[in-house]
Parts: structure tokens; C-alpha cells; sequence
């Protein structure tokens, strides 16, 4: 008894100290992350530079140079317009580019390039009203005939400028934009979709080769993870798709995939960036493997904020296209770094340009190259505030002006909050010679505040081209004081502190009342933890509608009322810090994707009563754990429990509940895997346990437990089995069997207990 116990003993202590050494191996082999101290290239556009001299030219270049820049892509060399007609961006004898010339804008930046060692893609001709569906027969004619134009365009520029131009003339670019399609979402839609593509491509790719087979072709895709419907927001099924894609189109080496980061555009954001260029990074790799190429990744980081579909449109004459700050595009270029062979902007010169934007941005952009650091100090608010009526738009309304707003670089932006929710932004102009400030605005219009009747508290901040965000200065105005008389140049300020509000939860809430009662649609992304009430207007909350706290990702508790029936499609989709939320006894369905991306959340009830799960309602719940689907529930949908990598066991309690494809016990990593020592709980006669039969997932009652040779007894054997396994040297028969404490992974501890198990029985 002793020599056995004495070999446990041996046994652990040489697993100990083998396991001991991981934390020190694994922390030498890190690396210090570095700064970013160079970007590769930048986008531009000819209508930028239409009306520059030799002198803007001179400085321009030279500013792009300071940030290491070597590279520009001029895509806009023709552009076919949604009424047919063109934009030509230099002088062609194409019949159908024929009387659409606007000026040369290419032989000007090829001159320039030259001059200052810059290579440069041109692009192959854009059409606004490209056909994006490969999937039918008329969609893939209409797209060839597409591609006979581009490729007479890049003929056309090659003959004219190839020999001129010889080293600066470097690649060609192919305009088409592509974003991740629903089509990525099935293996037949990803088929018809890559087919299509390579048919595209082909056509393109040929024709570049036959024309130099030394100039690389630039492609720019884009993501859009908040997308509504129409896009695929599924990281595993985009890869999937890119590799398929990248596989099949006959890209060479020196080609090059540059995604937009598509954060500049409201697509994507910080917080999912590394996931998706990852994912395009094991694309990129797995199709260079399985062709035997050399295809590039690059990064397209979008400098620009692209507003809302409302602002989009100019309310009020209003530009809110602005700039994103130099923290934000430097924190994105570290992200990607590590990932990709080249770093691309759009577009430098257009938003960080001294002689074009906030001189600030550049400014502090260089000097986070040179440095690595990121000034930090907080911007001065506005303090000062004029309010006059004025007549516009055939109408009265507020206007506010106002002052005192400084930084030791540059105000890039002021926030503008009433009534305590941020209501409205404002941003610099950009001198592009057409209109717009170099420096930010100072004047806004409520055009919703009823001077007659309102009352409203304003509050303002600023924030600085580094990202730094002042203190809030607050002004109430009321149908008293919409004239105010100040002048905000010299007389005193009149902002006072920042107010403190103590929103209840209906506050954050937006709604819409039915028949059937009150349904929850929308909540400011600024709440951290919501009660949401019972009833509303006398009438019971009844449904969590579509995307109603959609990237809300402040948001940390919600308690949903004992009324609700419903937790709608999206309706916490990418809830990034949600942590703890119930599930109401009364609820009946949760809907796809309902807390798709919830990584925080954890200690979840389903209720009795639940009847349905759809597709990849929890996918992407990395804490998620200890789940038990009541015998109510008939369909767990496809992929609903997906990449829950922390739940390692799952019960299903009823015996006819129908599960969709991958539905529970799988995690992706460059392919769909069956999570380790996954194991379902369910009755033997179940559908359940059929699905486990069928995708190879241990059940329960058919595991004993420390039988890791799996030969029906528990003994010496397989103490022996797992500690020759622990120590590298072979494998279980039965994994799930040595997993002991239920954590997903045998380890020492499940050794440990293991051994008691044996010794114990003695």
C-alpha cells in the first residue's frame, strides 16, 4: 500500500513541477508589444488634389514621407456613375469614357510619386451600380461585362503610363468593394458566392499578367459586423468563406488582400477588430498553403468617422464626417500589426493632413512614431455661451454659440449633451478646397427646442485630437433666456459644472405601445445597469425587440419583468460587458443571435416554460456555463450554444427537444472542432442522446467516471494511463472519463481526485 501510494506521490510531484514551469516558458516567449513607427501607405482621391499647385504638392508629399509612407492608391481613375454617365480622371480614347473627362489627375500624382520615391496602384475603373450577385446567371453576365471595362481601362493606363513611369507605376488596383454577405452563412451560398468571385477575379488577374506579370494586384474588402440583416456577422463562417475564396482565385505571389478595418464606417469596431483580421489572417494563410503561394495581408484603417444615416445626409447643411483620433487609429494599428504585412490608411492627406485638417492630428501622429506615446491631457471645455433665436429652415429656433475651448494640441471634436443624453456632435471642417474650417465648429441649432415652451439643460465637452476628454460645462435655457445677450469674446464665462443626473432605468429606455402591450426597442449605449418595468403606460413590457440593446457595451445587468414573452432577433447582440441578466418565468422564445457576442455573460436560468432556442442565440458566450434546457424547450436552434467555451457539459432534459446543425459542443478554430471533454446530460432514449451518437459527444450516464482506458473499471490502469498522458508520453482512451471536477480539462486536480478515487476503493 505504501509503494502505491509512494508512486502517486511520484507521479504528482513530477506532474507538479512540469506543470510549474508553463507560466515561466509561456512568459518568456512574450514579447514586449512596440509601437507602431511607420505606416506603409494611404489612399487618395483626385477631387483632394484637383486644385493643388506645385507648392501644396511639395508639402503634401513631404508630409506623407514624414510618417514613412511609401505607397499611395489612386482607385478613382474612372468612375462610372448610378445615371451611366462617367467621371474620367485622365484623357481616354475609350468609346464609352468618351466625353466624360474631368481632368488628368493621374499624370499629376505620377509625377509627384516620382519625385519624391513614392510607388503607386492605380485603379481599374469603378461602376456605382456593380451587380453584386454572383450567384445567378444574370448576375455573373453582367459582372463579366463589368470586367471586360476594367480591364480595358487598366490597358489603357498601362500603355499610356507604364513606360513613363516604370518604377513608380507599381501595381493595379481593384476597385469593386466586397463586404461579408449573408451568403457566407451556408456552405452553398459560400460555394455559389466564391465561384462567382473567381470568375471576376479571373478575368481581372489574366489580364494583369498578360500586361506585367510583375505589377501586384491590391484588393480592399470590408466587414460589417453590425449589419442589419444583410451581412454575415459570424467570424467562423467568414473565414470559412475567405478561404474558400482566396483558394480558388488565382491570386500570385506579391498580391495583396488589404480589408478595410471598416471601423471608420460604423461596420466594426476596437473591441472585434483582432477577431476579424484574424480571421482573415488564417484565411490568407490557409489558401497560400493550399496553393502554394505567397499571397500579402494588409490593413486598410479607416481614419474617418462616417455618421449616422440621418446625419449621413447633411440635416441642416451639417458635415459630420470627422476624424478619428490619433489614439484610436494608433491603438487599431497595433491591433492589427501583428496580423498583416503592410499598414494602409484611408486617407491621410484627407484626415490628417496639416494643410487640410486639424494641424494637431499630424502633429501628434508623428510624434507617436518617433516616441510610442499618446499625449494625455485633458482639453479645456467650452465656458462661455450665447443663445439668440434665429430664423431658419421657415422656422424659429435655438442657436447656441460659444467659446473658451483649448488644448496644448488640437479640439478635434465637441460633444453636445441635452438633458443629460448625448445628442449631438460637432466636428472640424476640412479644407479641400470646396468648403469646411481647419479648426472646430463653435456653433449649433436645436431645431427641435420649442423656444415658446422648452426648458433644456445643455452640456458641452471637448475632446482633443489624441482622444482626451474634458469636463463637462452645463448651460439651462428656457423660453426666459433664449436671447441671453452674451458676448462670448469678452464677457465673463456663464457655463456652470457638470450636472449630475439620476436617470431611472425608463430614462434609458425607448418603446413603442401595441395592442398586446409594450415592446422594448432601443437603449442609450450609455446605461450600465437596467430594471426594466413591469408595466408602461398601464400596459404589461411584453417583447425585447430587434437589437433593442444592440452594442450597448457599457451595459452590465439587465432584469427583464415576469411579462415578457420574448427576447427578440439581436436584441443583445454584442452586450460586450453584460454580465447578469434572468430569464423570466413567462418567457416563451429566445430568438436568434439574441446575445450573440456576450463574452462577459454568465449564470444563466432558462425557465420552464421556454420553448425555443434559435440559431446561435448564445454563440459567442465565452463564460457561459452550467446551462440546464428545461423539458419545455422543442428546438435548440443550429449553432445556438457555439464557441461557449466554458461550457463543458450541458443538460437537456427533455426527451424530444430537436437540436439544429453544431448546436451545442463546438468551438472553431481554423475548422469546427468538438469541444474537449464536452459531455451532454440527457435521457438514453432521448433525441438528444441521438445527436450525441451522431457528432461523437460523450453522454453522462455512459461515462464512469476515472475510466480513462475506458475498459469498464476503475483502477491502477488508469492512474497510469493519465499520468502517462500528463507527462506527454501518450494518450487516454477516454478523456471525458478523466475529466473528474467537470472544468473541461483533465488536469492535475482530476489526478488528484483520481488517486483518492483508487486509494479509497482499497
Amino acid at each position: 500500500m505504501k509503494r502505491i501510494t509512494g508512486f502517486f506521490t511520484a507521479a504528482i510531484l513530477i506532474c507538479v513541477y512540469i506543470l510549474g514551469l508553463m507560466p515561466q516558458i509561456t512568459a518568456e516567449a512574450i514579447t514586449p508589444k512596440s509601437h507602431i513607427s511607420s505606416l506603409n501607405g494611404s489612399f487618395i482621391q483626385p477631387w483632394l488634389y484637383a486644385n493643388w499647385d506645385d507648392s501644396r504638392w511639395q508639402s503634401e508629399m513631404k508630409v506623407l514621407k514624414e510618417t514613412g509612407i511609401d505607397t499611395l492608391i489612386m482607385g478613382d481613375v474612372a468612375n462610372q456613375n448610378r445615371d451611366d454617365t462617367w467621371t474620367v480622371y485622365y484623357p481616354s480614347e475609350l468609346d464609352f469614357l468618351k466625353g466624360y473627362y474631368a481632368y488628368d489627375a493621374v499624370s499629376t500624382i505620377l509625377h509627384y510619386c516620382q519625385m519624391y520615391d513614392i510607388k503607386l496602384y492605380l485603379g481599374m475603373g469603378l461602376d456605382t451600380n456593380w451587380n453584386s450577385d454572383l450567384t445567378t446567371q444574370e448576375g455573373l453576365i453582367a459582372n463579366s461585362e463589368y470586367m471586360k471595362k476594367c480591364n480595358m481601362i487598366t490597358e489603357e493606363l498601362y500603355k499610356n503610363y507604364k513606360w513613363q513611369y516604370p518604377d513608380t507605376y507599381y501595381g493595379f488596383y481593384f476597385v469593386t468593394e466586397l463586404y461579408n454577405t449573408v451568403y457566407m452563412d451556408t456552405d452553398y451560398g459560400t460555394m455559389l458566392y466564391t465561384d462567382g468571385l473567381q470568375d471576376m477575379f479571373t478575368k481581372v488577374i489574366d489580364n494583369c499578367g498578360h500586361l506585367d506579370p510583375s505589377m501586384p494586384i491590391l484588393f480592399s474588402p470590408y466587414v460589417n459586423i453590425f449589419g442589419y440583416g444583410y451581412a454575415s456577422i459570424n467570424a467562423d463562417r467568414f473565414e470559412e468563406f475567405w478561404t474558400q475564396a482566396l483558394t480558388k482565385i488565382p491570386f500570385r505571389d506579391g498580391d495583396m488582400l488589404c480589408p478595410q478595418d471598416s471601423c471608420g464606417g460604423g461596420g466594426n469596431d476596437i473591441e472585434h477588430l483582432e477577431q476579424w483580421t484574424k480571421a482573415y489572417r488564417n484565411a490568407v494563410d490557409r489558401s497560400n498553403k493550399t496553393r502554394g503561394t505567397h499571397l500579402l495581408l494588409g490593413t486598410n484603417a479607416e481614419m474617418f468617422i462616417q455618421p449616422d444615416a440621418v446625419r449621413m445626409a447633411q440635416p441642416h447643411g451639417i458635415d459630420y464626417t470627422g476624424t478619428k483620433t490619433v489614439d484610436d487609429f494608433a491603438k487599431r494599428l497595433e491591433i492589427t500589426a501583428p496580423y498583416v504585412d503592410a499598414l494602409f490608411c484611408f486617407a491621410y492627406t484627407h484626415h490628417y493632413s496639416p494643410y487640410n485638417a486639424v494641424p494637431g492630428f499630424h502633429k501628434a501622429f508623428v510624434s507617436y512614431l518617433s516616441d510610442g506615446e499618446i499625449e494625455q491631457n485633458p482639453p479645456s471645455p467650452p465656458d462661455t455661451l450665447r443663445t439668440d433665436v434665429i430664423n431658419a429652415e421657415g422656422g424659429s429656433h435655438l442657436k447656441l454659440t460659444f467659446s473658451g475651448m483649448t488644448d496644448d494640441t488640437d479640439v478635434g471634436l465637441i460633444n453636445i449633451y441635452k438633458n443629460g443624453r448625448l445628442y449631438d456632435y460637432l466636428v472640424p471642417g476640412v479644407n479641400n478646397g470646396r468648403t469646411g474650417f481647419n479648426h472646430v465648429q463653435n456653433t449649433w441649432t436645436d431645431y427641435e427646442f420649442d423656444i415658446s415652451h422648452d426648458s433644456a439643460v445643455y452640456e458641452l465637452e471637448a475632446v482633443d485630437v489624441c482622444g482626451n476628454v474634458s469636463q463637462k460645462r452645463s448651460y439651462e435655457v428656457t423660453p426666459e433666456n433664449v436671447n441671453n445677450g452674451v458676448n462670448i469674446q469678452s464677457d465673463n464665462a456663464n457655463m456652470g459644472a457638470a450636472v449630475i443626473w439620476n436617470k431611472t432605468s425608463l430614462e434609458y429606455l425607448s418603446y413603442t405601445v401595441t395592442d398586446g402591450g409594450i415592446r422594448i426597442t432601443d437603449c442609450d449605449p450609455d446605461a450600465v445597469n437596467i430594471d426594466i418595468p413591469y408595466t408602461i403606460e398601464g400596459k404589461p413590457v411584453t417583447v425585447i425587440d430587434w437589437y433593442a440593446f444592440e452594442n450597448c457595451k457599457k451595459l452590465t445587468s439587465v432584469h427583464i419583468p415576469d411579462t415578457v414573452t420574448h427576447i427578440s432577433r439581436f436584441a443583445f447582440v454584442h452586450c460586450i460587458s453584460l454580465e447578469k441578466i434572468n430569464m423570466p418565468s413567462s418567457l416563451y422564445s429566445i430568438e436568434q443571435y439574441a446575445f450573440f457576442d456576450c463574452p462577459e455573460l454568465d449564470d444563466i436560468v432558462l425557465p420552464d416554460g421556454l420553448a425555443v432556442i434559435e440559431q446561435r442565440a448564445f454563440s459567442g458566450c465565452l463564460k457561459l456555463s452550467g446551462i440546464s434546457v428545461p423539458a419545455s424547450c422543442k428546438t435548440i436552434g443550429e449553432y445556438a450554444f457555439f464557441d461557449c467555451v466554458s461550457m463543458h457539459s450541458i443538460c437537456v432534459k427533455g426527451s424530444d427537444t430537436a437540436f439544429g446543425e453544431r448546436s451545442i459542443g463546438y468551438v472553431y478554430d481554423s475548422g469546427y472542432n468538438l469541444q474537449d471533454c464536452f459531455v451532454l446530460d440527457a435521457p438514453d432514449d432521448s433525441v438528444a442522446a441521438g445527436y450525441a451518437e451522431e457528432n461523437g459527444i460523450c453522454l453522462k450516464s455512459e461515462i464512469l467516471m476515472g475510466d480513462t482506458d475506458d475498459n469498464g473499471v476503475v483502477d491502477i490502469k488508469d492512474i497510469v494511463m493519465m499520468c502517462r498522458w500528463m507527462l506527454g508520453a501518450g494518450e487516454m482512451n477516454n478523456p471525458c472519463a478523466a475529466d473528474i471536477n467537470n472544468n473541461g480539462v483533465p488536469d492535475i486536480s482530476d489526478f488528484c481526485m483520481l488517486k483518492h478515487m483508487i486509494v479509497s476503493s482499497f
